[in-house]
């Protein structure tokens, strides 16, 4: 049992090291000190309220201090924090705060329109109107139980709406003791933060940052096309980041040789790792270490991790790699398939409770097996053990479609259009239309459509040949930051009609 309660040790950095910058956030710079007084301050308020123990939602805005004090107060105060992403829309907001059964709602200082809006839809809300400002107000913590929970993030569910995952405390603090190991960080580190605050990578960001003393830097541009610039500027020498966000980079010819001397350790996770964006951040920043993480919502951030530091002219896609610490792996086979490959299940003191609300779906995710015996989440990810015995991602399993008789892993399309598109994107979909089951593949960079059929005729069976590659410009997202295969499915029935 991992009982460092993840305060605890942002409190121990701000005792050792009281002076020291602990966030920058457009024209704010604040020192432990500050932060964590402001902290207390709000925390005092908290409690007044009677708001221990409670949800509390707020707009998660990255634009000043206000949401990472918030945080922070919050979890002293004994509260869930529950951040609700600030672009909305008001209908997913509505969703979340009644399924996760959250009545109060912390108020931003300066609220937007979409918040605005909220408070003028009519339903009563309590709304939470304090400082999070200089003043300070004395607080006294007390002990807050392991399986208290932290936080709430929100993941697309299979029918469209989102599902609430409440992480605890207990396993906030099990990612921590499992993962700071691996590292070498300390207080002169200057962390990134591009991670939307309602993404549950950010509690990476903050905690893994405010636990070793470091200073967390946000970037305001998530789209990427201005980070290396703004890296270099800000002097950042740990950085992480979803693969996407590098391949802007990349394209936009900002990752020039030697241009980010200062990394020292990059992490990736949060979509699949093609090893050409490996080598172009590897060719911009040469001291680096480069971690690819793998880890779902229900599991804590993230569950495994595998070393991409060295060049090694490897194409397509890095494995996801071990697991960390004590988390353990078990993968489920299917019929038909060889040993070490099936569907990839998480266990050990990172998995969650499940969803709220929801019984039955919890159930069928969180499984109880003899063989290993314990607690597992099923992820739903087609995976496999390779030569190494490092676990190298297929794809989803409710991806699977089954074309002329056979099982079709969309993913291995994917993976096969990467090798030949140098950091590029590439989302297959299935269509039925007229009782036919058609692959439609989608890519964000330009290229030779007829060659890359060539290439997927010499790689891949009949069955998986796409019908189509179609270029765009950009790959739509879900509000979690996911392919939106949805929204690709309908342009593929359109298109295919």
């Amino acid at each position: 049992m991992h009982t460092y309660d993840p305060i605890d040790r942002f409190v121990a950095a701000a005792v050792a090291w009281p002076d020291r910058r602990a966030l920058e956030v457009g024209s704010e710079k604040l020192t432990y000190t500050e932060l964590d007084r402001r902290s207390d301050h709000l925390a005092a308020q908290l409690v007044e309220q009677g708001l221990s123990g409670r949800r509390v939602a707020f707009s998660a805005r990255r634009d000043s201090s206000w949401a990472y004090t918030v945080f922070l107060g919050l979890f002293k105060a004994g509260c869930t924090a529950v951040p609700l992403l600030p672009e909305g829309p008001l209908k997913r907001w509505r969703s979340m705060l009644e399924g996760a059964e959250v009545d109060s709602i912390l108020a931003h200082p300066s609220p937007d329109a979409l918040e605005v809006e909220l408070q003028q839809a009519g339903r009563e809300f309590n709304w939470i109107r304090m400082s999070a400002t200089k003043d300070t107000r004395p607080f006294q913590r007390k002990p807050i139980a392991p399986d208290a929970e932290a936080y709430v993030m929100f993941t697309s569910g299979s029918t469209g709406g989102p599902k609430g995952v409440a992480v605890s405390r207990g396993n906030m603090s099990a990612y921590l003791a499992n993962f700071l190991p691996l590292l070498d960080l300390g207080p002169t580190d200057r962390c990134s933060q591009h991670f939307a605050l309602a993404f549950d990578l950010s509690m990476h960001d903050l905690f893994v940052t405010w636990s070793v003393g470091a200073c967390l830097c946000v970037n305001g541009d998530l789209g990427g096309l201005r980070a290396a610039s703004w890296a270099r500027r800000e002097e950042v020498t740990t950085w992480f980041a979803a693969p996407s966000q590098v391949a802007v980079m990349r394209r936009s010819r900002t990752l020039a040789q030697g241009s980010l001397p200062l990394l020292r350790l990059v992490l990736f996770c949060g979509e699949a790792l093609p090893w050409e964006l490996v080598e172009a951040m590897h060719t911009a920043a040469p001291k680096a270490r480069i971690l690819n993480l793998y880890g779902p919502t229900e599991a804590t951030i993230a569950v495994t991790a595998y070393d991409a530091s060295l060049p090694t002219g490897r194409s397509g896609v890095v494995p996801i790699g071990k697991p960390m610490g004590e988390n353990t792996v078990h993968i489920l086979p299917f019929d038909g398939l060889p040993d070490g490959e099936g569907e990839l299940l998480l266990g050990g003191p990172q998995v969650t409770g499940g969803y709220i609300n929801s019984k039955e779906t919890t159930q069928k995710a969180f499984v109880q097996l003899e063989e290993p015996k314990g607690t597992w989440y099923r992820t739903g990810d087609h995976v496999r053990l390779d030569d190494q015995g490092e676990i190298q991602f297929i794809g989803r399993i409710d991806h699977q479609v089954k074309v002329l008789g056979y099982r079709v892993e969309p993913g291995e399309v994917d993976e096969a259009l990467m090798t030949q598109l140098r950091g590029g994107n590439a989302v297959t979909v299935a269509v039925t239309l007229n009782g036919v089951v058609r692959l439609v593949s989608y890519i964000d960079v330009e290229a030779d459509t007829t060659a890359l059929h060539e290439h997927l005729r010499r790689s891949l069976p009949p069955a998986w040949m796409p019908e189509r590659i179609e270029q765009m410009a950009e790959l739509p997202r879900t509000a979690n930051g996911k392919w939106d295969r949805t929204a690709l499915m309908k342009m593929a029935r359109n298109e295919t009609a």
